[in-house]
């Protein structure tokens, strides 16, 4: 396997695709309790720190279909409870239980009537908490 790869429920994109960026970002959900008191003070019941990533997915070189694949793979599986995402870019890898609700890619361009399209960007997001009060 290469140093850059993603993989869905166990299926490796990395022949097909390349990471070609990383977002990372965090969330910490408070449960019911949670909220302001009379004098304004915030109370917390913080359930825990959900840490996603948005990845970046783009061909390598010029497998259009490889990236096309990846596409459907992901409408196909986003009514899914969830997914277990596996993902590397050389330096850094990830694997936990997420899902996604969206997923975003840009024509680049239309020839003799077929279109071909860019890189993926994807939002997982943790099913659940990696970090707990």
């Amino acid at each position: 396997m290469s140093s850059s790869y993603i993989k869905l429920n166990g299926i490796t994109f990395d022949a097909d695709v390349a990471i070609t960026g990383y977002n990372r970002n965090f969330n910490v959900l408070d449960g019911s309790n949670a909220g302001r008191v009379q004098s304004g003070r915030m109370v917390r019941d913080i359930i825990g720190t959900y840490i996603g990533n948005k990845v970046t997915v783009s061909r390598r070189g010029n497998n259009y279909s490889g990236l096309d694949e990846f596409w459907d793979y992901l409408v196909a599986h986003s009514v899914d409870d969830s997914v277990q995402l596996e993902a590397a870019d050389g330096q850094t890898t990830l694997s936990y239980e997420a899902y996604y609700t969206s997923a975003a890619q840009d024509m680049e361009k239309v020839v003799n009537g077929v279109n071909y399209w860019g890189e993926i960007e994807v939002n997982f997001i943790p099913i659940d908490a990696q970090i707990r009060p």
